[in-house]
């Protein structure tokens, strides 16, 4: 087996027909990182002159004057001759000043369903240890986002219908799709000449989370590259639903208090009757407010917003963010399930809300965000993880050291900062 570089009609071709494609490995995404002018490849694996891998990879600078090579979910590669694998990719590093050849497979380790019921696939285990035995080093099983991809996702093995897909989504997560769209919560599609006001929403959660987010220009030459492969959406308050939906509320439940109240004149008033009652005006209290509160809104008023990428067989949601101020309209439910019906229109396979995190701890702050992504149903799929393939080992010992005390630095940076 031999590594060497090939051509973009060569390599679309083998990518897209093979399973574990994904945008990452795309032309597209290549062409956007050639803009952001990095150095990069497409390098393909060939045995006998027949071509069984691909990827694209990434040579960012890790040490003065050297690189590490990246395959982001990669290789494309079905791992069934690793030791003949490790050989080419080593033969090929050696004549360049690179350090290690890191790569994150989308190779499946575990599945998880909505009750957390978990499918081991045995053969990626043993896909591990070979890679381990071949002199890959690999990260663990981290839970979280350690790595330089997430190693858990969440996504959707589309039905044949939405109807059916509905089917499947939790009862909490069909209410809170009600009450968004009770709340006159709704979406639309918009072009690039509102990506303004999309990032402007991103930046909401960025702050809010107090994480960084990718520049601005980071998304005008996604659009740029992946062009009608993006889409934009915008969730919306529409001030005149919400607040038809609201009086015809209140004047519901007024009536329902004026039969209940007439059924109490005509009979012995029971302690139901009256915790009913109590409840009914509570509710109509609450209704009353709500709808003064509508006054300072404006006749539409945005408060989220998603990218996505649809790319092969899959849509996948690139990013969002939504303003904080507005989390009761429940954006995400009305967001999520637009996405969903635009796969069916396009006849796609999947739809992948990428990342989610600490799964198993119901504590963690970040349980929240995927208790709402697998309220749609689905399947949560393990990774095997991250792996690097030292080229060079002196070095790769020196850039681990060098990781090493930047992160004791900065752990010791933000105890100062707490002290302060």
């Amino acid at each position: 087996m031999i590594c060497k570089k090939m051509n973009d009609e060569e390599y679309e071709a083998f990518i897209r027909k093979h399973p574990l494609k994904s945008f990452y490995q795309s032309l597209e995404w290549k062409n956007l990182k050639e803009e952001e002018k990095k150095d990069y490849e497409l390098l393909g694996l060939y045995e006998d002159d027949t071509l069984v891998g691909a990827s694209f990879v990434l040579y960012p600078q890790v040490l003065k004057k050297y690189v590490l090579a990246y395959a982001s979910r990669g290789f494309v590669y079905d791992y069934k001759n690793i030791p003949e694998f490790t050989k080419a990719l080593k033969a090929y590093f050696k004549k360049k000043n690179v350090v290690f050849f890191r790569m994150d497979p989308p190779v499946i380790l575990n599945k998880y369903n909505h009750v957390l019921e978990k499918s081991t696939f045995q053969e990626s285990y043993n896909i591990i240890d070979t890679l381990k035995k071949n002199g890959f080093i690999h990260f663990g099983f981290n839970e979280g986002q350690e790595t330089t991809q997430f190693r858990f996702i969440h996504r959707l093995v589309l039905k044949s219908s939405y109807e059916e897909q509905l089917l499947e989504m939790s009862k909490s997560t069909k209410k809170n799709i009600a009450i968004a769209e009770e709340k006159g919560v709704r979406v639309k599609r918009v072009s690039k000449d509102e990506l303004s006001e999309v990032l402007r929403l991103f930046k909401c959660t960025m702050d809010h989370r107090e994480i960084k987010g990718f520049p601005d220009t980071f998304y005008e030459m996604l659009l740029t590259n992946f062009k009608d492969l993006i889409k934009l959406y915008i969730v919306y308050i529409d001030k005149k639903v919400y607040q038809k939906n609201l009086t015809n509320k209140i004047d519901k439940l007024k009536e329902e208090i004026m039969k209940l109240s007439e059924e109490m004149s005509h009979s012995n008033i029971g302690k139901k009757l009256t915790m009913k009652k109590e409840q009914l005006t509570k509710s109509l209290t609450k209704a009353i407010e709500e709808l003064k509160e509508t006054d300072s809104l404006k006749d539409y008023t945005n408060i989220a917003a998603m990218l996505t990428i649809t790319k092969y067989d899959e849509v996948v949601s690139l990013t969002s963010g939504m303003d904080n101020n507005y989390r009761k309209f429940c954006p995400k439910y009305v967001m999520y399930p637009a996405m969903i019906k635009d796969a069916f229109l396009k006849d796609l396979k999947y739809v992948n809300f990428l990342g989610v995190k600490h799964i198993f701890d119901e504590n963690n702050p970040d349980y929240g965000v995927y208790e709402v992504k697998r309220g749609f149903g689905g399947e949560t799929l393990e990774y095997i993880g991250e792996f690097d393939l030292p080229i060079k080992p002196l070095l790769y010992k020196i850039y681990q050291g060098k990781k090493f005390l930047k992160k004791e630095y900065e752990v010791l940076n933000e105890k100062n900062k707490k002290m302060d």
